[in-house]
């Protein structure tokens, strides 16, 4: 029953989606086209209108993203769609792990939309090249390789998406727990749970720091100075635990609270 309502979410929020992945491709190419012709100052100024346009759909993506997995929870949890949803002979944990398994392939097809449009753009050998040298100093510097970086990076920013896709889900399970100006404090708790991360996360590391000086070099070392780079690693790793765990926390923390019952409209 989980695959049937994974289904049904995921057509409800990729067909709008699929519309912005499609216009953020076709501009990509325009982009990629226009800029082939570097002799005409006017196909240079297209080319450059096409290529604002083509990063304008990368950030709407995202945002469009987070906003229709959000939509598809409340519509079909508290809205028209929800008498259906409550009566069906499914637990309230599949319900709501069909919704967090869907905000996660989506926007992870998204961050990977985001990376072809890119390489569409952009990709060509001189711009290859400068971004392997100038990664690759980041690469020596962390001791790491290029390939490596490029993927640290993508799942981090994946993570922190995927984070505020749950502090928005909690957001909304609190919100609605009330009986007038629900959206309201929905937003509110959503942009609380999120700052929660990110104090308990900056908490963290300076409880670490108490008793790791090369950690506490984060906060005591001026922004001018170089902070060691084996203390910037385990500053990347440890966000990275952090990300997982804060998203496991609420995904538990929901169900138990979806469990309760809710207050459909």
């Amino acid at each position: 029953m989980l695959s049937k309502c994974l289904k049904y979410d995921l057509k409800y929020i990729y067909k709008l989606l699929i519309v912005f992945y499609l216009i953020d491709i076709v501009f990509a190419i325009f982009t990629r086209i226009l800029f082939s012709f570097d002799n005409s100052f006017m196909l240079h100024i297209l080319a450059l209108i096409a290529s604002g346009i083509t990063i304008s759909f990368m950030f709407s993506i995202v945002i469009n993203n987070l906003m229709r997995v959000w939509a598809r929870f409340v519509k079909n949890v508290y809205g028209d769609e929800s008498y259906l949803t409550h009566t069906l002979p499914i637990s309230k944990s599949t319900i709501y792990t069909s919704k967090f398994l869907s905000s996660i392939i989506t926007m992870f097809t998204s961050m990977l939309v985001i990376l072809l449009c890119i390489v569409i753009a952009y990709y060509s050998k001189e711009n290859l090249e400068v971004l392997k040298n100038t990664l690759q100093i980041f690469a020596t510097v962390m001791n790491s390789t290029t390939i490596k970086l490029i993927l640290t990076a993508f799942f981090v920013i994946f993570l922190e998406f995927t984070t505020i896709l749950q502090a928005g889900f909690t957001g909304i399970l609190l919100g609605h727990k009330s009986n007038n100006l629900r959206m309201v404090k929905s937003i509110v708790y959503g942009y609380l749970n999120y700052l929660l991360v990110g104090v308990i996360s900056v908490l963290i590391i300076y409880i670490i720091g108490l008793f790791n000086p090369n950690i506490m070099a984060l906060f005591s070392t001026n922004i001018n100075n170089v902070v060691a780079v084996d203390v910037v690693k385990k500053s990347l790793v440890l966000g990275v635990f952090i990300y997982i765990t804060f998203i496991c926390i609420y995904y538990f923390i929901d169900i138990k609270v979806f469990k309760k019952g809710v207050n459909v409209d």
